[in-house]
């Protein structure tokens, strides 16, 4: 299942931008030309990466990269190798190295000495290729290993589709008087790993309660009542239709062996923030 899924897309959700592409190309977005935008390789034919595909869609960095094939293989199977690999390759990078190169460059053999170095947590330094001057942020210094990150919802950079702005948020929440236990709730929620949690986690720590029935329907009756505060913003629904009104807190998913999570929105986790300050 993982194979077809990135960042918490599956292949169907990571298809629906392709319309969207077809009419962006003609009009002026770059394709097909270097340089890299990870190696910075100026020679090779480029071809389009998407770390982002919630919406809008842009295909422009950082929801979207032009990466030479080599680069685009190795990041795409990072998970499939010992991580070292990956690290290796970075350590490629930075010392101005193309793609292409990777492979040239040093044996299979010398790799995997390297990548020993690296896992018994010794440096590894190889001699400098070229100079490279960056253009914008390295964002490929900061891509998760964590193999979870390909199904997860908390792997998103942003929801799958676009929420009311923090602004909004902020009044509907001023509007809405959200109880002590549903303030209870939203602080857990914003304090949990990648701010992903299920109800039974919730209701414990939240509530100290062993039900997690207990923490549906606070967090229920906090959301339907934000729904109503923020009226043009229409919920997910249901196959039968119905509003899911957890939708305007949070985004949920089925992580493997683990009952159903919710990740909490961006705008709600900034402030749980803000108003963690505010108390202090």
């Amino acid at each position: 299942m993982a194979d077809s899924h990135y960042n918490g897309y599956s292949w169907k959700q990571r298809e629906k931008p392709t319309p969207a592409l077809k009419v962006a190309l003609p009009n002026g977005y770059r394709a097909g030309q270097g340089p890299c935008d990870l190696c910075g390789d100026p020679e090779r034919t480029t071809e389009l990466h998407s770390e982002d595909y919630s919406e809008p869609y842009t295909f422009k960095p950082p929801q979207s990269y032009w990466l030479c094939k080599s680069c685009h293989s190795r990041l795409h199977k990072r998970f499939k190798q010992p991580k070292e690999s990956w690290f290796l390759f970075l350590i490629h990078m930075r010392a101005g190295g193309y793609g292409v190169e990777f492979s040239k460059l040093y044996s299979v053999s010398q790799r995997k000495v390297w990548q020993s170095d690296l896992a018994a947590g010794k440096d590894v330094a190889l001699d400098r290729i070229r100079e490279r001057k960056l253009v914008g942020d390295p964002w490929w210094e900061k891509l998760t290993l964590d193999p979870e990150s390909l199904v997860a919802a908390w792997a998103r950079p942003r929801p799958l589709r676009p929420r009311p702005d923090l602004e909004a948020y902020r009044e509907a929440m001023a509007q809405v008087k959200p109880s002590e236990k549903e303030l209870a709730l939203l602080r857990c929620h914003a304090n949990s790993p990648n701010h992903s949690a299920n109800m039974r986690h919730l209701a414990k720590q939240a509530l100290n309660s062993d039900s997690s029935s207990t923490a549906n329907l606070a967090y229920g009756s906090l959301a339907h009542r934000l729904c109503s505060a923020l009226p043009e913003w229409k919920p997910d629904t249901r196959k039968d239709g119905s509003p899911i009104w957890m939708s305007i807190v949070a985004e949920g998913w089925e992580p493997e062996q683990r009952e159903f999570e919710w990740v909490l929105v961006p705008q709600l986790r900034e402030l749980f923030g803000i108003s963690l300050r505010n108390e202090r």
